[in-house]
């Protein structure tokens, strides 16, 4: 008996994992920001991708009842919260990659996600978890003393915008989260090295929870032609844990190379650090705010290195990547993960934090 060969059902499209990207933005752009944008155009081609973004505007209000609030909402942002389950609702998202919530979206994120049953992977850029201002620094001193829970030490130091009510009040809302069990509910932890794998797991994270995916930057245009004398270059976030006024310092002993000093970029230290480049009296400095990424281009087209001066520990350092993807070497402190990127005299050189005669 012959029987027909039967007929092959048609495949059933799996099903594409949907993933929600939580973001509290900061006053002002930086690389941790280009990173949440950029991880999200790579897993596009994967998952369908939505974002959740929020913002800090009424922490930096001048008026003092938008403060207030702002400050009340870093404890429990009640109307974040609203936005975020509408939004989960509407998008049906099956987890929620989280990379900063502080101090705009408040810990109560977490919360929300654990009570709809939403797995959450953390994705790390700083050391938030052990720090009130996220980079193990204290007045531009390396500081690790409340990286076990105790913050006790922020409120005493004002470490954090030098208040002490500031200070303080973000570690009551880091210890009360971590009280809550938020190193054990969180599914999965991503580190963008193995140095910052290793602070965290003495933070109290379980190693196994811990995987280290490192930051990538894929250059949209091959790099500007090297020229024959070019300036240097900063290019970031203007604030204190970048140590630019180790840059400036340094800058003073060789102002009278021919050269220009490029700093690029925005901040909180900017007013700070002009002022300091006219009290030097410095040389061919020039601060040219926040620029779009084609005016960014133009000046790498004009640089002979980058010069990366962080004094916090860089768990990466994406600026070493901007730099090599234009053809440009770096100068950068011996800190942290940026020594297992660099190789000295290869495509860099390496130099003692807070050194400025050896970074001249």
């Amino acid at each position: 008996m012959i029987m027909d060969a039967p007929t092959p059902r048609p495949e059933v499209p799996k099903k594409r994992l949907r993933i929600l990207q939580v973001f509290s933005r900061y006053k002002d752009y930086g690389g941790e920001e280009g990173s949440v944008y950029r991880i999200g155009d790579a897993l596009q081609q994967h998952y369908d991708v939505g974002f959740f973004l929020y913002s800090s505007e009424d922490l930096y209000s001048a008026k003092r009842l938008h403060r207030g609030i702002g400050a009340l909402k870093a404890a429990y942002n009640w109307e974040a919260l609203g936005m975020l389950k509408q939004h989960q609702q509407l998008g049906g998202y099956d987890c929620w990659l989280v990379h900063n919530v502080f101090p705009a979206l408040s810990p109560a994120v977490y919360k929300l996600g654990y009570k709809l049953g939403i797995p959450i992977v953390q994705y790390l850029h700083n050391y938030r978890m052990g720090c009130v201002n996220g980079f193990f620094l204290n007045h531009g001193k390396p500081c690790q003393l409340c990286m076990h829970g105790d913050f006790l030490p922020a409120f005493q130091t004002a470490c954090w915008h030098g208040s002490r009510f500031q200070s303080g009040y973000m570690g009551v809302i880091l210890a009360q989260a971590r009280k809550g069990g938020i190193f054990g509910r969180i599914s999965q932890w991503i580190a963008i090295s193995e140095a910052q794998k290793i602070e965290h797991v003495a933070m109290g994270i379980s190693s196994d929870k811990i995987t280290v995916i490192p930051h990538f930057y894929k250059p949209s245009e091959d790099a500007s032609p090297y020229p024959d004398r070019g300036d240097v270059l900063f290019i970031g976030r203007l604030s204190s844990e970048k140590g630019v006024d180790t840059l400036l310092n340094a800058w003073e002993r060789v102002q009278h190379s021919g050269r220009a000093l490029w700093i690029v970029g925005d901040g909180p230290e900017r007013e700070k650090l002009e002022l300091q480049s006219r009290q030097l009296g410095l040389r061919n400095v020039r601060f040219t705010g926040f620029l779009e990424q084609q005016e960014i281009k133009k000046i790498w087209a004009l640089g002979a290195c980058s010069v990366v001066p962080s004094i916090w520990k860089e768990p990466l350092g994406m600026v070493v990547l901007e730099a090599w993807a234009n053809d440009r070497p770096v100068v950068a402190n011996r800190i942290e993960a940026i020594p297992k990127l660099v190789q000295q005299g290869v495509n860099g050189y390496l130099v003692a934090p807070g050194d400025p005669a050896e970074m001249a």
